[in-house]
């Protein structure tokens, strides 16, 4: 069943570059997108218990995770103080409950400072998942990757810092039935309500056509900024789902 994951998003994906023009190739985006190497020092001691089997409240199950993920990430030189957030540019005035987004001096890329926890509850987000959230998204949404650039806190808690190519505003909304095409088609996935899309795996929602979280340039590439991807499974599971060689 996990082999089958891995060539079903093969598949998918060669014909959505053969009729859209996207380019790259699959081993390649393999790599990228699934490789757990930056995020490596977070996974050790990381709960095998699956959904709804934490002794903790959830609330106190994600204050430990996100101590555990500073603490991790002091140890490691991968902790950024938010006096230094300036770094990564100017911050943008953009409306959103998840992050606060920098852009770069040279706008070329986006740096989202994530609360990981903003929409857990839309999400059925597991603590333990925060860390791999953004390889879920890049599986399906390799043009707008993410990369890992390290943890962060506020006041109230932790912070993951994401970074991501600028897509310009000059771009236009897409139609609905361009999005439909690309989940529905491409991806595989079942429109579940007015809002999901899914699988046994996932659902994907904020995509509509009259929102501002997809954009498409004038080839006709489809651009899914940052959509919410609810866990039907644990992150892990999901991962290795579709490619269950990337560790």
């Amino acid at each position: 069943m996990a082999d089958y994951g891995k060539k079903f998003i093969q598949r998918i994906f060669a014909k959505w570059a053969k009729g859209n023009r996207v380019r790259y190739e699959f081993e390649r985006r393999v790599q990228a997108d699934s490789d757990r190497r930056d995020i490596g020092v977070f996974e050790a001691g990381i709960s095998a218990q699956r959904h709804g089997d934490n002794i903790e409240s959830p609330r106190d199950a994600a204050v430990a995770e996100g101590i555990r993920l500073i603490e991790t990430a002091k140890s490691n030189n991968l902790y950024v103080p938010k006096q230094d957030w300036d770094q990564y540019g100017d911050r943008k005035r953009l409306p959103s409950g998840e992050s606060i987004v920098y852009l770069s001096n040279d706008q070329t890329t986006i740096t989202k400072i994530r609360n990981p926890l903003a929409k857990a509850a839309i999400k059925n987000l597991n603590p333990a998942d925060m860390i791999y959230e953004h390889l879920i998204h890049n599986i399906f949404f390799p043009n707008t990757r993410y990369t890992f650039a390290g943890i962060s806190e506020d006041i109230d808690g932790v912070r993951i810092i994401l970074r991501q190519p600028y897509i310009p505003m000059k771009f236009i909304s897409p139609s609905q039935k361009q999005i439909d095409r690309y989940i529905v088609d491409f991806l595989g996935l079942e429109k579940e309500n007015s809002y999901f899309y899914g699988n046994s795996m996932i659902s994907i929602t904020d995509i509509n056509a009259e929102g501002d979280n997809v954009l498409v340039d004038s080839e006709g590439t489809l651009y899914f900024i940052d959509p919410i991807i609810k866990l039907k499974k644990r992150a892990t599971e999901v991962l290795d789902y579709y490619y269950p060689m990337c560790v």
